[in-house]
């Protein structure tokens, strides 16, 4: 049976108040096609619309998954430093600028493979995926100036929140933060955490923080794993995240711009 193109953008017009339009087909159009041709160019047309690609880029969550560029507040003094690279177990040394522009050396020994580009630093564990160590840079709340006047419950909406790396899928739930030592300018906090993963199944993770204040900013490094891991990894994760140090940078030896 041979349907011409005609019949066949007739018989795709819907019924109207009851009524459906039909139509003879004929043989004498030299443009034909076959039931089966047809029935098959539907078919394809159905499927299509359901492979759409995404064109979604982004730089991820923890681990690099996540389904929009998570916002750290890392601001480069010069963006052309977001393009450098270092070797796993280097310490790294960057220039940031706080939120009020204080120009600030920041310091921490990487363990991992560090990627960084201009939504952020972070030192990754690319094998599996499950330790990270990544920048945050926060304003503190007005009226706080110092690191002892920062309450648990501003971590917890600057690093948990649904726009960070941890909250891709969803903002982590049953968070706690604790302070578990200071050391000068910069404190080390533990912190449990739920999360979501891409499969949105829970995860269950800890986390060092470590933070210090320039200018108006509050400087964090948020070194992780799951929960399952964190016993046996302990002592070298706190080891990373005592090695962070956050500190203004005297004008005169920071490095000129190019012009």
């Amino acid at each position: 049976m041979h349907v011409s193109l005609a019949s066949v953008a007739l018989l795709l017009v819907p019924a109207v108040d009851g009524f459906t339009t039909t139509t003879t087909p004929t043989s004498s159009s030299s443009d034909v096609v076959t039931r089966a041709q047809f029935t098959s160019a539907l078919v394809a047309g159905a499927l299509s619309t359901l492979f759409i690609p995404q064109a979604n880029a982004f730089d991820g969550g923890v681990g690099g998954l996540g389904k929009t560029r998570p916002q750290t507040g890392v601001v480069f003094r010069d963006p052309e430093d977001a393009s450098s690279s270092a070797t796993a177990g280097d310490d790294v040394t960057y220039e940031l600028l706080a939120p009020d522009g204080t120009p600030t050396f920041l310091t921490f020994s990487a363990p991992w493979a560090l990627s960084k580009s201009a939504a952020g630093i972070e030192s990754r564990d690319i094998s599996g995926g499950y330790e990270s160590a990544f920048v945050q840079v926060a304003e503190l709340p007005k009226g706080v100036s110092s690191l002892e006047e920062v309450k648990s419950a501003f971590f917890e909406k600057v690093i948990f929140a649904q726009t960070g790396k941890f909250g891709m899928y969803g903002s982590p739930t049953d968070v706690r933060v604790k302070k578990v030592s200071q050391s000068g300018g910069t404190a080390v906090y533990l912190s449990s955490f739920t999360t979501l993963t891409p499969a949105m199944r829970e995860s269950d993770r800890k986390a060092f923080i470590s933070a210090s204040v320039v200018g108006n900013g509050l400087f964090l490094l948020v070194t992780s794993t799951t929960a399952t891991r964190f016993n046996k990894l302990e002592k070298s994760l706190r080891e990373v995240a005592e090695s962070f140090t956050a500190i203004p940078a005297p004008t005169s030896t920071l490095r000129k711009k190019s012009s």
